[in-house]
């Protein structure tokens, strides 16, 4: 079975069609003021409606946040209505336990990684988190995530954690078929390899990129 993608960064109605039709399991919205991605409180409904609109076959919404936690990330799942929580900064697990017993929806949490030690810490999400996500580890102080670099897939090949999990960071149409082989990735993840520029999804790259995780 070919892995299962999610499109992340969308930010017009237009977009989330393209993802629908190319396939995609999953969408990201982003609500991060420091990414050419982010999309205000007004963008995140547009998407929401635009996605009640099409029926249930419309891909699944992730709404992306940054160490915005309690009371202070309600009003932005107010108005995403997402399906699935991705919390990409550095959240503890007590924020991830108090978030899902105010919302009641799935997490994504991420995992920035650039040695195999970076994994050790994915343990102590199996009670708290549904997914997790493994990115490349950046500078700090830099975007967190959507920045197209990678890490080293050898990594992931031996791993055995007990949630399911999705490969990010760096992927595109022409690396992703590699990046499955050496990963054993059942999920991928990809932002700016689908992108024309910054912020700017490209309809053919999205295709291509669903297209070359089915054949492999």
């Amino acid at each position: 079975m070919a892995p299962e993608v999610k499109i992340c960064g969308i930010s017009t109605a237009n977009d989330y069609i393209i993802c629908r039709d190319a396939g995609a399991r999953w969408t990201g919205m982003v609500y991060y003021p420091g990414s050419s991605r982010h999309l205000d409180l007004a963008g995140l409904a547009a998407l929401a409606d635009c996605a009640d609109s099409l029926g249930s076959d419309a891909p699944e919404r992730v709404l992306l946040s940054v160490d915005i936690v309690g009371e202070k990330l309600m009003p932005i799942i107010e108005a995403a209505r997402p399906d699935m929580l991705q919390l990409h900064g550095k959240e503890t697990c007590q924020d991830v336990d108090d978030i899902k017993a105010r919302t009641g929806l799935p997490v994504i949490k991420a995992i920035a990684v650039e040695t195999a030690a970076d994994l050790d810490q994915c343990a102590k999400w199996d009670n708290l988190a549904d997914w997790l996500l493994f990115d490349a580890k950046v500078k700090a102080g830099s975007q967190p995530g959507g920045t197209g670099h990678q890490f080293d897939w050898t990594i992931l090949a031996n791993y055995r954690g007990q949630l399911p999990w999705m490969l990010a960071g760096g992927l595109d149409r022409h690396n992703v078929a590699n990046a499955i082989k050496i990963s054993a990735a059942k999920a991928l993840d990809v932002s700016s390899g689908v992108e024309s520029y910054p912020g700017k999804k490209d309809a053919e790259e999205i295709h291509a990129f669903i297209r070359a995780t089915q054949l492999g």
